[in-house]
C-alpha cells in the first residue's frame, strides 16, 4: 500500500494550524481509533469517484526444454474498477457563556487562570471527539458499501447459512451451529484464497473471516466451548484463529453477517490522509461564539470480488 501524507504545515493559513496542535490530523486520527480500518488498503486525493487499476494475470503452465522456443502461454491485463467517495460534514456553536459556566468556570477554581490556553485544548478536545465519531461513521459506512456491493456482484462466493441443519430463517444463527457457518464459509473459498492461508502465496494477503458483533461474540463463546480445558488466552478474550485465519471483528455488519477477504483486498478512499481544512474553526464576535465545523470524504469497496466469500441470510 502506498499512500502520500502531506506533513508540511499550511503556513499561508496559520489559522488552521489550531494552535501547537501535534500535526495527527483528522483523518488519521479517524483511522487510528478504528483500528480495522488501517489494514485496509489506503487510495488517498479522490475527489469525486477515480479508476482504480487492478492487475491480473493468467498462468497456465512453464514449459520445458532448451531449444529457445517460448509458447505464448501466459497474458497479463489491467483492469479498472470505479470506486467513490460520499462527503460527510459536522458542525457546532460552542457558545462563550455556555462555556464560561462550564468548562471555564471549573478550570478557573482549580486556578488555571488562563482562558486562551483552555479553549484551545477544548478545541483539541472536540478534533478528537469528532475523530472518533467520524471513526464510527465510517465503520458503519464501510459495512453497509462492502455488504451492499458484495451482495450484487456475482463475482463474489456465496454461502447460504440456510445450508445449515439448524438453520431455518433468520435469527437462527447461534453458539451451536457459529463453527458449521464459519466452516462452510472456509469451504466455499476458492484455490487462491486457499494458497494464501496455506503459505503457497505472499502472506500479506491472507484471507481472514470478517464477523459483526454477535458472530463474533457467538464464535467466542463456541470455540470456548469446543476446549476441554479452556486456554488462558479464550479465558482473558483473545480468539484463536480458524482454520490458519485470523477472527476480525467488524462492528457494523447486521447481526447475522460475515465475510472472508484479505484485509489488503478492502478499499477505503479518502480525499486527503492529512487534511488540515478537515476541521476548522471561526470566532463570531457578534455573536460571542465560536463556529467548529468539519467536513471529509470517504468510501469504501475492494478490489477482486472472486476473492471474498459472503455469507449471510439473504445471500
Amino acid at each position: 500500500m502506498g499512500t502520500s501524507i502531506n506533513t508540511t504545515p499550511n503556513l499561508s493559513n496559520p489559522e488552521s494550524l489550531w494552535g501547537d496542535r501535534s500535526r495527527d490530523l483528522f483523518i488519521d486520527s479517524m483511522v487510528k481509533s478504528a483500528a480495522v480500518l488501517d489494514r485496509f488498503t489506503l487510495i488517498d486525493g479522490v475527489k469525486n469517484k477515480v479508476n482504480v487499476p487492478i492487475f491480473d494475470v493468467t498462468t497456465s503452465a512453464f514449459q520445458t526444454g532448451d531449444d529457445c522456443e517460448f509458447s505464448d502461454n501466459n497474458t497479463a491485463a489491467i483492469t479498472e474498477k470505479e470506486m467513490s467517495v460520499e462527503t460527510f460534514s459536522w458542525n457546532f456553536k460552542n457558545c462563550k457563556h455556555v462555556l464560561e459556566k462550564s468548562y471555564r468556570g471549573i478550570a478557573l477554581k482549580k486556578g488555571q487562570h488562563n482562558p486562551e490556553t483552555m479553549d484551545v485544548e477544548f478545541r483539541n478536545w472536540v478534533f478528537d471527539y469528532f475523530a472518533k465519531l467520524a471513526a464510527q461513521k465510517a465503520l458503519t459506512y464501510a459495512a453497509s458499501e462492502l455488504v451492499t456491493e458484495m451482495g450484487a456482484d456475482s463475482d463474489v462466493n456465496d454461502y447460504l447459512l440456510t445450508g445449515l441443519s439448524d438453520y431455518a430463517a433468520a435469527g437462527d444463527l447461534d453458539k451451536d451451529n457459529i463453527l458449521a457457518a464459519m466452516e462452510g464459509m472456509y469451504e466455499a473459498m476458492t484455490d487462491v484464497m486457499l494458497a494464501g492461508v496455506y503459505g503457497d502465496a505472499d502472506r500479506e494477503y491472507r484471507p481472514a473471516f470478517f464477523l459483526s458483533t454477535n458472530a463474533y461474540q457467538l464464535y467466542q463463546i463456541a470455540i470456548a466451548n469446543k476446549h476441554t480445558t479452556t486456554p488462558a488466552g479464550i479465558v482473558a478474550g483473545e480468539l484463536p484463529t480458524f482454520y490458519g485465519m485470523e477472527v476480525i471483528h467488524l462492528s457494523s455488519l447486521a447481526s447475522e453477517e460475515m465475510f472472508i477477504s484479505a484485509p489488503s483486498n478492502l478499499v477505503m478512499l479518502t480525499d486527503d490522509y492529512n487534511d488540515v481544512a478537515a476541521i476548522d474553526s471561526e470566532y463570531e464576535a457578534k455573536e460571542n461564539a465560536e463556529y467548529i465545523w468539519g467536513r471529509f470524504k470517504v468510501g469504501f469497496s475492494y478490489l477482486k470480488g472472486d476473492e471474498i466469500v459472503l455469507a449471510n441470510p439473504a445471500a
